[in-house]
């Protein structure tokens, strides 16, 4: 067996070139799933601190259900629940720092302000100070408040300045007395936080509610017990009660979309590298006919002829690996640096634990042995007879590299499933398998497709030579079943990025559909918290001359059957102004009337499909302030305003009131025909007065088509590994095409055919295989794009879902990088002598 070892190792060094190719094959792969893991790694861990930070010391958190909040009769009842030893308040709101009105220009960095008991919240989270006294130290010095050590640097506060908290009327003037060491979990976003007194919150917005109540148990105490009792005493309100479990369990599905496709890219990379495996250990057992039958002549079994190949792979596989390792954690930390965040979670940087390490090589390392099993078995039954042959060319190789495909599909879809992340959910793995079959369906369709493809692909390169052309296309159906390989691999890489670009382009429609089906106006002004709409502001703005409309929106939580749903208050007769939101059920003009009149609302379509509402059908809705109202169905809508989880039902405001909605957080402004630029302008700088943020739709549009295309960017780029894979294999493929073909192009070139038409027959044929891969990719992944829409929830409509632009780059791609991956098999061909090709064995 070691002197079969020494053969492999020599076998490795006697093609160093293709060796290193396939080495670096694998390498991508496993360095696409290092980093895949790395990154999920470090959204896990920055979801446990996130849960930390946010919990502190608590076992449970009672949130209020929309704006209202917690009163303080929940508090006294919680804390009088057997078990409790802690029952911290808080009353949290956005807002912004200021003495005055708003001029014209951007508002400032706006920042969170939490109200808290100091001495309850001690036990919950640390007040660390860097400098300054805690809150309450000094009775008599009025209301005080820390800051994070972010806002004190970004507005040059420090202890003893004097800022205003701006709310419902008058600023609420507080005194700073200490900067906190440490911003978590203060910190949210932007860091910008100022911690107070819950009194001291509360007067700025006139409110007496809760947030939330932080809930520390005692030693011993079964959460579950302490819920069962809270759902038994508390009904005077509606509430949400979390552990932090739940809190986990909800930040790891807000990123479970994520994770799910870096997990899939991360196995079709793989998958890629297999191709490129196999086809270069195929390439050996071709090479190494004579000299593996004059083996098995000699006494050598079947067993230690495939140990010949199977040596080989492990030594690829091991090397590629190892790098692999080494470019997964440069690629993971250019993943954290290009998102910043991925869904609610926060990004600091990649973790690449031991385990995932050893994994990654484990997986890499096992791919490319299961990728080696079928050469190796080929290698084990040449007869010694093949000794006396030139070359291999069993008729049943066909079928068992057919069979060969289903089943490494197998071993990475297995060993896929193992490391899926979690989070991902079911839904996920469902999308992610039925992706990776129409993926293997299209491989093995590709050796049926093969001749016609090359056929059809080789006419543009005709103009170049049709003595070339056709030269390369001979050589491309040579060895169907190696080209099919090639061009496989190539199809898997491009069939993805084709796909992304469908799903993202699906996304960005959706979301600018949501935003010109259903806004009512031309410019939104959002408020960072609740406005009354008895606080006259629709008529102050209403009076800016160029102002046709002003249509309050609020968003709010709404519990229909006891589980939560998105709401969103809206004005009918505004809609049925605007001509906005279409209607798949219902009459439109009576449906939008009805909001106004109250008892009724307007589902999305995919709600009702879901939980089988028809127009007529009613339901029983709970409020944030437990106000309890039947509405009636009036109508099924394409689309709705999107929510925290979903699209939202809507009501008319004088529902929304009666469920305890507290004001607007946002306006829409439509302005009439003849407004001009300075009248916009004008209107845009008296909402800013009024702390409201104008926002043209457009601008809205692209910031969240920003965010998406960083998303989408970022998986195009992996997906893009695997077509490097398949460009490395083409290098192998053509150069092994040209040492089979030495005699014979030494016979065409002592026939006159010159150096230049060597070469460019090569590269030709290097286009011809990439325009062939292109084709099939572009094809399987309009499938396959389409197949993730409509697995997601969402409608894939043909005429407008190809993503053009995608298929345009995957052509433009799979050209470029075949004829650039010819370079060196075109110099090789073209420089063959012609003496020493005549006489080449």
């Amino acid at each position: 067996m070691r002197g079969f070892q020494r053969l492999a190792w020599r076998g490795l060094r006697a093609r160093p070139l293709r060796t290193m190719l396939s080495a670096l094959g694998v390498a991508l792969g496993v360095a696409v799933l290092s980093a895949g893991l790395a990154t999920n790694a470090g959204i896990d861990a920055a979801v446990d601190r996130s849960v930390t930070a946010s919990l502190g010391r608590a076992d449970l958190e009672v949130s209020s259900f929309g704006e209202t909040g917690l009163s303080p009769a929940t508090l006294s009842a919680i804390r009088g629940l057997p078990g409790v030893e802690v029952a911290s308040p808080a009353f949290v709101r956005r807002t912004y720092l200021g003495t005055d009105a708003f001029g014209p220009g951007p508002l400032p960095a706006p920042v969170t302000i939490f109200g808290i008991d100091p001495a309850a919240e001690a036990d919950v989270h640390d007040l660390g100070l860097a400098e300054g006294s805690p809150l309450g130290a000094d009775p008599g010095a009025g209301q005080d408040a820390l800051i994070t050590t972010a806002l004190a640097r970004d507005d040059a506060l420090s202890v003893g300045s004097r800022i205003g908290l701006q709310g419902i009327d008058a600023p609420v003037y507080l005194r700073v007395v200490g900067i906190l060491a440490d911003d978590r979990p203060w910190a949210g976003a932007d860091g910008r936080a100022v911690v107070t007194t819950v009194p001291s919150a509360q007067s700025a917005f006139g409110a007496d509610g809760l947030t939330r109540i932080d809930v520390v148990l005692a030693p011993g105490t079964d959460p579950a017990a302490v819920t069962a009792s809270l759902e038994t005493r508390l009904q005077a309100e509606p509430y949400v009660i979390s552990s932090p479990s739940d809190m986990a369990a909800a930040m790891r599905a807000s990123t479970g979309d994520f994770v799910a496709t870096t997990a899939l890219i991360s196995a079709i990379a793989l998958f890629a590298g297999a191709f490129l495996i196999f086809n270069t250990l195929s390439m050996t057992v071709v090479e190494r006919v004579r000299e593996l039958g004059l083996l098995r002549a000699a006494g050598a079994t079947r067993r230690q002829a495939a140990s010949y190949i199977l040596v080989q792979a492990a030594v690829i596989g091991a090397l590629g690996a190892v790098l692999g390792l080494a470019l997964g954690v440069a690629l993971a930390s250019g993943i954290a640096a290009w998102l910043g965040s991925v869904g609610s979670v926060p990004l600091p940087g990649p973790i690449l634990t031991l385990g995932n390490a050893l994994g990654a090589v484990a997986i890499g390392l096992g791919v490319t042995l299961a990728a080696a099993v079928e050469p190796a078995r080929r290698a084990g039954r040449i007869p010694p007879v093949e000794a006396l042959k030139a070359r291999l060319d069993l008729p049943s190789a066909r079928r068992a590299r057919l069979r060969w495909l289903v089943a490494v599909f197998a071993v990475v879809g297995v060993l896929g499933l193992v490391i899926w992340p979690r989070g991902a959910g079911e839904t996920a793995v469902l999308r992610a398998l039925a992706v990776y079959a129409v993926l293997l369906v299209a491989s093995l369709l590709v050796p049926l497709l093969l001749p016609w493809l090359a056929r059809s692909a080789g006419l543009p390169f005709a103009t170049l030579g049709r003595l070339e052309e056709r030269l390369a296309r001979a050589s491309v159906l040579r060895d169907r079943a190696r080209a099919a390989l090639t061009v496989g691999a190539l199809t898997v890489g491009l069939a993805m990025i084709v796909a992304l670009g469908g799903v993202g382009q699906h996304a960005r429609a959706t979301v600018g559909a949501w935003i010109e089906d259903v806004v009512p106006g031309d410019l939104v002004l959002t408020s960072i918290f609740p406005r009354g709409l008895d606080e006259g502001l629709t008529d102050v703005l209403a009076a800016v001359p160029g102002v046709a409309a002003i249509s309050p929106v609020a968003t709010f939580d709404l519990a229909v059957g006891g589980e939560r749903v998105d709401g969103a208050a809206m004005s009918g007769a505004d809609l049925l102004r605007d001509g906005r939101l279409r209607l798949v059920a219902g009459d439109r003009t009576a449906a939008l009337e009805a909001l106004d009149v109250g008892g009724a609302v307007i589902v999305p379509s995919g709600v009702a499909a879901r939980d089988g509402l028809t127009t007529g059908s009613t339901i029983d809705a709970t409020g944030a302030d437990g106000s309890n109202v039947t509405l009636r169905v009036a109508g099924v809508a394409e689309r709705t305003l999107p929510g925290k989880a979903g699209e939202s039902w809507l009501v008319g405001w004088p529902d929304a009131e009666r469920l305890g909605v507290a004001g607007a957080d946002a306006f829409a402004v439509r302005f009439r025909p003849t407004a001009t630029a300075a009248e916009r302008q004008d209107l845009a700088d008296q909402a800013r007065t009024l702390a409201l943020e104008p926002s043209p739709l457009e601008r809205i549009q692209g910031a969240i088509g920003v965010a998406l295309d960083r998303v989408f960017g970022l998986f195009d780029v992996l997906s893009l590994v695997a077509v490097v894979v398949a460009a490395l294999g083409i290098v192998n493929t053509l150069t092994m095409n040209v040492f089979e073909r030495v005699r014979e192009i030494g016979m065409l070139r002592a026939a006159g055919m010159t150096r230049d038409q060597v070469w460019r027959s090569v590269v030709v044929e290097a286009g011809i295989t990439g325009l062939v891969g292109a084709i099939c990719g572009v094809a399987t992944g309009v499938v396959i794009g389409g197949l993730m829409v409509v697995l997601a929830g969402g409608r894939w409509d043909l005429a407008v879902g190809v993503p053009w632009f995608a298929v345009l780059t995957t052509f433009v791609l799979g050209v470029s990088l075949a004829m650039l991956a010819a370079a060196y098999p075109a110099r090789l061909a073209s420089g063959i002598s012609i003496v020493r090709a005549v006489g080449y064995e």
